[in-house]
């Protein structure tokens, strides 16, 4: 059986055994993690609920992490910063040898449809991190890179679903209208558009010898929404 490029990805992020995965933010990426078998808890101050039976929910506030040190073998963040609070506090809660990796994507604006969508709607891709993050806190080994492009099929639904998360907040409130006129435009004839991924993926080891040990968890708010 082939596995997809959303599932290899997945898997280069935590490496080649099954692992415990902290996500920071509620995304689909840890619904992905779960179902492949790895230990998952996210957590982030967009948590307010569970949603998949298989994952541990952990409400938290700011760049403090609410959890003891070497608590786990891969942090997973979305949007990583330089924050130096940030870096220290995702290589205290790694395990030895553990991974620290953030995923983003940005899509081929040089399709003609593409184009004409970010005309109606702009444009809200996340920002690539460098590789060169990593290595400001000096609290992490050489930083390793993995890109992928790939292609997705989008219905009507689907265009629609991906405009709303792309669309930048400015949008006019006929944004959505005008999407529906572009699909019937551009995709009437096959009844779905062809866009482009590309995704770009980074990953560090933690160096613990760089950093001093403290295996008190922060004083913050914890909540558990098992």
């Amino acid at each position: 059986m082939n596995e997809s490029p959303e599932d290899r990805t997945a898997k280069w992020l935590v490496g080649d055994r099954l692992s415990c995965v902290l996500h920071l933010g509620d995304a689909a990426l840890a619904y992905q993690l779960a179902e492949q078998g790895h230990e998952v808890v996210v957590a982030g101050d967009d948590v307010t609920s569970a949603r998949h039976p298989d994952i541990q929910y952990v409400r938290s506030r700011g760049e403090r992490l609410p959890f003891l040190a070497d608590a786990f073998d891969v942090v997973i963040v979305p949007e990583l910063r330089e924050a130096q609070t940030a870096l220290a506090e995702y290589a205290r809660v790694l395990r030895a040898d553990g991974l620290l990796s953030t995923i983003s994507r940005r899509h081929d604006d040089s399709i003609p449809w593409m184009r004409k969508l970010r005309e109606i709607t702009g444009a809200r891709d996340t920002a690539v991190t460098h590789a060169d993050t990593f290595s400001a806190s000096g609290l992490f080994h050489e930083p390793e890179t993995h890109e992928l492009g790939s292609w997705e099929k989008l219905d009507l639904p689907g265009l629609l679903s991906f405009a709303e998360e792309t669309r930048r907040s400015s949008a006019g409130d006929d944004a959505m209208a005008r999407v529906r006129d572009l699909f019937m435009e551009y995709g009437r004839q096959t009844g779905f558009l062809r866009l482009r991924h590309e995704t770009v993926c980074v990953r560090a080891r933690v160096d613990k010898a760089a950093m001093a040990q403290d295996n008190e968890p922060p004083d913050t708010m914890l909540l558990d929404f098992r």
